[in-house]
């Protein structure tokens, strides 16, 4: 497919410039008043209350589709099918199902104990999860529960307030500062209006807005006489007529192209390949261990029975309750930092990012307007500038739009505010598009008359003759004009807006009335720099990601000389800046070989921001995206991390998987910390479970087939199941153990072959003492007498069931001590209890689970299927020299393993 037709593609696919929706608007923009009107079927004076019901049944209501409302049922779901769960499942019902040998016979004999174990495992991982995740969701729901919202209307010539939901197509709207636009709009007349549309567009200054398309434009997002839903009124008044309402607004549409299920994130594929490693390896191995101790022992249902009890064996049981506890540990934790964690998933997908995408305008910057640096014509500040400013923007008539506000701010904060009570106001000459300016005419204290004028800079300059420049008044000759224009650009590409001030430069009468024509001859002040500043935080909190191994990219759809500014101040600095225009003509795979070396992205749609995202994606990356408006919410979609915070529009919160309710940014860092601490004790519960899991099914099948040869078993079905239920439960401290800081300090993502290369370097060392444990109980126990002993003759004979009882009790308590160890060893990199040490929680476990095997073990009585060691403390004395030397070569063989591989957990 030619690039011209992929492009053409990719933009149907979401509301971008060249859609149909885009086509209709833009075809409005372009009719005049009364043919707009008339193709609406309404008039300025309304719509008749007869068309009302009508047009809602064609057009429903003003309303657009919410995701639907987490429900508990739904986390109960989740928490039940994924793949670690239905191993679970799986293994209580072999449980239930593997037979058992009872005085030399077999038969069905359920182990309902270690099901309703298992059956609890489930039990409380489902609990936390839908208790963690519905409790989020509600706190979510909290940030939606907003006063009923409405909006002036005429309808048949009667103005009223309504409920925004229930405007049809037809009405007219009367838009007035500080409203919401409640749809997409056509203005029929409008005065002084600005628009905030940064949610929609993400551009950081107002936009002026004005009856009658004045100008060619691709996109009805620039049309100057369209308003859409979502955005608001900064300033100024106006009359509009509703082309589209609900899911047909530029909104809804944005908002429906979200609505498909999300992409797999990191932690899915994470998830699914472990599991999957899991389910291979223990098919394996049981497979082998069951034709093996069929063939050998002749005894293939015991070969069945043993082959099922060591699959289970294998099987971490504990993990989705380890995971579970993990994730919502570190939830609650955030959520005394002021942040929800809507999805307890993405607390790892937290840990994982290595790659930060963020919108700029409300997400790095403050989304308002400051006044950065007040100037006179040589450059320097001057208070007599920002006074004047101040008088001009104080006394000027109606509501103050957001540059006379953040003059006025800036005014009170140097105590400038006082002079105001100086000044009488005896007429004003308001702004109009025009002249885009506007004069205030004040008598000082003495009398004197002062004509005092801001607007945009071209239009200022020229109605001035002179300028005070270097201490005294000048004309502006070409060379001064030169100078003041080159000023003004540098600070344009500074990403700030300039508005100039300017007073009479002779006396006035005070007896006149001012119109327009009075607005000559004037004196050129200087000017003010007016910015969207980026939050106090931003920097901090990118450094912060930096140190931790955490690119951030800016994906913004303003212009690129303010990007650029902004990204500069918060220390974000790139060769190039790529825009819109050009990833518009790139593939999929051009923009994936580019996107990596590109850190500011400028002037894009919500598509090209999801696209980029999921080029960084292709990269290998695991990507989190942070943004508060509507053309965010699809890259939050398609991102492995979705973040908001709480003044973001609806759109973008329902797309977060977490909600930061302050501005501090630097939760970011510490979101990092807490995600990869999570990862860090899971991947230890499961790399040393299943090592030494699969350590001791290693012996076990060494064990056997030696073993088979005499008709026995070297450990007990239930003393295997046992063993594993005992070892897990100490595993239930993990959650809680510390984590070395060197570990946290960069981003972690699973690695399903790591865990293979782990298991199958590290399980083998305790197999080494597990078989020298079985040689040494063999031959002290003197079990080496003729084959073929069968199963009959052991049970009749009490000596010999005493020796096997007491070979598998012993090798049971070594196996116990062997786990124990490996907890202490393999929790870190570092030399155990000198440069690092397991927590308290994680100690006390241990020491649990040792008073339980001795218990075991040791007590005479105390379990049929155990005989007790003292019958040969020589025995208990090998076990202990066995564990000691264990640790010793797992302390050695991790120390090969982390210089051989240059990694450990």
């Amino acid at each position: 497919m030619p690039i011209t037709e992929r492009i053409a593609a990719r933009k149907n696919k979401l509301p971008s410039v060249n859609s149909e929706l885009n086509k209709n608007l833009l075809e409005n923009a372009k009719k005049s008043n009364s043919d707009v009107l008339t193709s609406l079927q309404t008039s300025e004076n309304g719509l008749k209350q007869e068309q009302i019901e009508s047009k809602r049944e064609t057009f429903g209501t003003n309303t657009l589709e919410k995701s639907k409302q987490h429900k508990w049922y739904n986390s109960l779901l989740d928490a039940i099918v994924n793949p670690f769960s239905i191993i679970l499942i799986i293994i209580a019902i072999l449980d239930v199902s593997i037979p058992t040998r009872d005085n030399g016979s077999w038969r069905f004999k359920p182990d309902w104990v270690a099901f309703a174990i298992i059956m609890a495992i489930l039990s409380v991982t489902c609990i936390v999860k839908i208790f963690q995740e519905v409790r989020s969701s509600k706190a979510s729901e909290k940030l939606h529960d907003m006063i009923e919202t409405t909006t002036l209307i005429e309808r048949d010539g009667i103005k009223k307030e309504i409920p925004i939901d229930e405007i049809v197509p037809g009405d007219i709207i009367h838009l007035a500062a500080g409203d919401m636009v409640p749809a997409d709009l056509m203005l029929l007349n409008a005065k002084d209006l600005f628009i905030n549309q940064s949610s929609l567009t993400g551009e950081s200054a107002p936009v002026e807005k004005t009856p009658n398309l004045n100008k060619e434009t691709q996109s009805a997002l620039e049309a100057n006489n369209l308003c859409f839903m979502g955005t608001s009124v900064s300033s100024g008044s106006a009359k509009c007529v509703v082309l589209n309402t609900g899911m047909n607004t530029f909104f809804g549409k944005i908002a429906k192209s979200i609505s498909a299920k999300r992409p797999k994130t990191s932690f899915d594929k994470g998830i699914k390949a472990v599991s999957l490693l899991l389910l291979i390896t223990t098919a394996i191995m049981t497979i082998t261990i069951f034709i093996l101790q069929g063939a050998i022992a002749k005894d293939w249902l015991g070969g069945l029975t043993f082959a099922l009890a060591l699959a289970v064996g294998l099987t971490p049981e504990l993990l989705p309750m380890v995971v579970t506890v993990n994730l919502a540990k570190e939830a609650f934790k955030l959520s005394k930092q002021k942040t929800i964690v809507k999805n307890i998933n993405s607390i790892q997908s937290f840990g994982a990012m290595d790659v930060l995408c963020t919108d700029k305008t409300g997400t790095l910057t403050e989304d308002r307007i400051v006044l950065e640096r007040h100037l006179n014509v040589d450059g320097d500040d001057d208070n007599r500038v920002l006074i004047y400013g101040y008088l001009n923007s104080q006394f000027q008539t109606g509501l103050k739009n957001l540059l006379d506000l953040a003059i006025i701010d800036k005014a009170k904060s140097s105590q400038f505010d006082q002079i105001a009570s100086e000044f009488t106001k005896i007429d004003e000459i308001p702004f109009d598009f025009q002249r885009r300016r506007m004069s205030v005419v004040l008598k000082d204290s003495a009398n004197k008359t002062h004509l005092i004028t801001k607007g945009a800079i071209e239009e200022i300059l020229s109605i001035c003759d002179t300028a005070e420049y270097q201490g005294k008044t000048v004309n502006i000759d070409e060379k001064l004009k030169n100078k003041i224009l080159k000023d003004v650009r540098s600070l344009n590409e500074q990403g700030m807006r300039v508005i100039a001030i300017a007073s009479n430069n002779q006396p006035l009468p005070t007896d006149h009335q001012f119109a327009v024509s009075d607005e000559k001859g004037l004196k050129l002040l200087g000017y003010f720099a007016l910015l969207d500043p980026p939050k106090f935080s931003a920097k901090k909190a990118i450094l912060d990601l930096q140190k931790r191994g955490v690119q951030v990219k800016v994906l913004t759809g303003d212009n690129d000389v303010v990007a650029k500014y902004i990204c500069g101040q918060v220390g974000l600095r790139g060769k190039k800046i790529l825009l819109g225009s050009e990833i518009e003509n790139m593939d999929d795979e051009q923009l994936k070989n580019v996107v990596m070396n590109i850190t500011v992205f400028a002037k894009l749609s919500p598509e090209q921001k999801s696209r980029v995202v999921s080029a960084i994606r292709a990269n290998k990356h695991v990507v989190g995206f942070m943004g508060d408006g509507i053309n965010d919410a699809a890259a939050m979609r398609t991102a492995d991390l979705g973040i908001s915070v709480d003044t973001a529009v609806d759109i973008a919160k329902e797309s977060a998987d977490i909600i930061l309710l302050e501005k501090d940014l630097t939760i970011l860092g510490q979101g990092c910390i807490e995600g990869r601490k999570t990862y860090a004790n899971i991947i230890k519960y499961i790399k040393m479970t299943v090592s030494s899991n699969f350590g001791n099914m290693l012996s076990m099948l060494v064990a056997s087939i030696w073993l088979g040869m005499y008709g026995i078993l070297p450990m007990r079905p239930e003393q295997i199941l046992i063993l594993n239920l005992i070892y897990d439960f100490a595993q239930l401290a993990m959650p809680w153990d510390n984590v070395d800081p060197d570990f946290y300090n960069k981003p972690r993502s699973w690695n399903a072959r790591s865990i293979l290369k782990f298991m199958l370097f590290m399980g083998p060392v305790s197999s080494i003492f597990d078989i020298g444990t079985f040689l040494i109980m063999f031959f002290v126990l003197g079990w080496h007498g003729p084959a073929g002993i069968s199963s009959e003759t052991i049970q009749n004979n009490p000596d010999l069931l005493n020796k096997l009882n007491l070979f598998q009790t012993g090798w049971f308590l070594e196996s116990l001590l062997t786990q124990t160890a490996v907890v202490i060893v393999l929790r870190s990199n570092k030399f155990p209890f000198i440069k690092t040490s397991p927590s308290l929680p994680v100690i006390l476990s241990l020491l649990l689970t040792l008073i339980v095997g001795f218990l075991l073990s040791l007590t005479p009585g105390l379990n049929p299927i155990f005989s007790s060691l003292t019958q040969q403390p020589i025995i208990i004395g090998y076990i202990f020299a066995m564990a000691a030397g264990y640790i010793v070569l797992a302390q050695f063989s991790k120390m090969c393993y982390i210089k051989l591989f240059n990694s450990w957990l």
